[in-house]
């Protein structure tokens, strides 16, 4: 049979059977769209997952005592056996290893309200005592003014970066650049304001203050509200060929 009595039998048939042939064209225009939906929905949480799973930099880890994530009560009983990690444990890694670039030390408190002239927010903001290696080892970097300094860490100044959804309450129609803020009731002067960083899994990248950890360690001491000795997260940036040195 030639091409052409093929081509006109086919032709024939989808005539003779016009509701048949809209289903089967429905079908397969159907088919492809929903293979093409999943496949963009796959692609769409792969690189949320990714961007989530990238808080820290890529080349950084975070040494800690108490274990990342969800835990059972059993493995929280086992990290509360371990020592504290201290100022002391991220000096020695910064002075005797020789693989690594930055190293940066955070200490944590959370359920905090911050002020300014009347204007509050609500009490769900955190306070980190770090260093100046903060943003750069968890890539969340100072969009406005500038980063803490390690003469503030020196001398315990009490100067403040802060979150970008904590400038936009406070200060939503001004610089907020050199001015002083109430957080926890105590005076922070403004000397940055961090990038928007939202969390599509509702982290609170933007609702936290850094303080210099010398000034927190001079306002909460190193033991917590429960009692506890408060333990070092120190995070460890590892060197590579043109990495950035702060």
């Amino acid at each position: 049979m030639r091409s052409l009595d093929t081509l006109l039998m086919s032709m024939s048939a989808i005539v003779g059977n016009k509701l048949r042939s809209i289903l089967t064209l429905v079908g397969i225009v159907a088919g492809v769209a929903s293979i093409i939906a999943v496949m963009t929905a796959i692609s769409v949480v792969q690189d949320t997952m990714e961007k989530e799973m990238s808080v820290l930099g890529t080349q950084v880890f975070q040494v800690q005592k108490w274990p990342a994530g969800f835990n059972s009560p059993e493995q929280r009983r086992k990290a509360m056996r371990r020592p504290p990690l201290t100022l002391a444990d991220a000096r020695i890694i910064k002075e005797q290893v020789q693989t690594v670039d930055l190293v940066g030390s955070e200490i944590w408190e959370f359920g905090f309200a911050a002020s300014y002239k009347g204007e509050s927010t609500n009490p769900n903001i955190s306070i980190v005592g770090g260093t100046p290696e903060y943003p750069p080892n968890n890539t969340h970097y100072v969009g406005l003014g500038q980063n803490i300094s390690q003469m503030d860490v020196k001398t315990g100044r009490k100067v403040a970066v802060i979150g970008y959804a904590i400038a936009k309450k406070l200060f939503p129609f001004s610089d907020p650049i050199g001015k002083d803020i109430r957080v926890d009731g105590r005076k922070y002067n403004v000397v940055g304001v961090f990038d928007e960083k939202k969390s599509a899994f509702g982290g609170n990248y933007d609702n936290y203050v850094l303080i210099p950890v010398s000034t927190f360690l001079k306002t909460y001491g190193m033991v917590n509200r429960d009692g506890f000795s408060r333990s070092v997260n120190i995070t460890v940036r590892a060197r590579c060929s043109g990495a950035f040195v702060a």
